[in-house]
């Protein structure tokens, strides 16, 4: 296994309540692609893939619109994607997974590839099959993590509104699977997630605020317990994607509401979800 002691030792302390970082996300992209191997690579750029496909969603419905700029891809790019694609329907690009091209071409012929989902989803449920077939242990249990959150607050929610949970739940794993037809009070998966019950309650919350971050607290716990004895490994460097994935979500938020009323929130947050101090 590769160690990365120069890495991982260089790189600045993120807190889940930072208001600024001296480390972008899109930085920290920039020195991982020029200085990892090509297997480990391949393996964090599978965090990165949800930029890419939200992006290729934006571009596929106008080609004008805004990219994330985390995303690999320029506009330019997927130009080129689109030409060799609409060129020749069974062209491999290597430059994107294969079901960018198996997403477009059902996109362009408005053919359902997952009945009831929108687009969004679909392409979600597409982006988790592939990242789920991933080989390293941990990145392989975080993404099932992240699945299984979003498809029980997704749950939660038809539940409270009436809506139809086909419509919202994504990918097919056994949690997936069971939240499609339960009526369980628990949604029948807490022998699945052990996380459901926590999930729940904080899917009760009416402060969407809060409810926010409370989720993403509870992921940086399970980051930070998942990785107690890591060290100098790619795993270390995947989960420093992850936090700065977190931070740069509410950079935005922090700077409208002030330091002051946000840690306010972020200290209440924490003595609910018991999330450990980060020296």
């Amino acid at each position: 296994m590769s160690k990365y002691y120069y890495l991982v030792a260089g790189l600045p302390e993120v807190k889940p309540d930072d208001t600024k970082l001296s480390l972008s996300l899109k930085e920290f992209r920039q020195t991982l692609t020029e200085s990892l191997p090509t297997r480990d690579l391949e393996l964090v750029n599978l965090i990165f893939e949800k930029y890419e496909a939200q992006n290729w969603l934006a571009y596929l419905k106008n080609q004008e619109a805004e990219l994330n700029p985390v995303g690999n891809l320029q506009r330019s790019d997927f130009d080129d994607i689109l030409t060799l694609l609409k060129e020749d329907e069974d062209s491999k690009i290597k430059s994107t997974p294969a079901y960018f091209a198996t997403f477009a071409h059902a996109f362009w012929e408005e053919k359902m590839l997952f009945e009831s989902l929108s687009w969004e989803d679909q392409l979600m449920t597409l982006y988790y099959e592939n990242a789920l077939q991933c080989k390293n242990k941990l990145l392989h249990r975080w993404f099932e993590f992240n699945l299984n959150i979003h498809n029980l607050l997704a749950a939660f929610t038809c539940r409270k509104f009436g809506y139809d949970i086909q419509t919202a739940i994504v990918g097919n794993n056994d949690v997936a699977t069971i939240l499609r037809t339960t009526n369980a009070r628990d949604f029948g998966v807490s022998d699945f997630f052990e996380e459901t019950d926590l999930v729940i309650r904080i899917a009760e919350m009416t402060d969407w605020l809060e409810r926010e971050r409370r989720i993403d607290l509870l992921k940086w716990q399970w980051l930070e317990e998942h990785t107690v004895f890591e060290y100098f490994t790619l795993e270390v460097l995947a989960v420093y994607i992850i936090k700065l994935q977190i931070i740069e979500r509410w950079l935005p938020l922090k700077k409208e509401t002030g330091e002051t009323v946000f840690q306010g929130i972020i200290d209440s947050l924490k003595k609910d979800v018991k999330l450990p101090e980060i020296a």
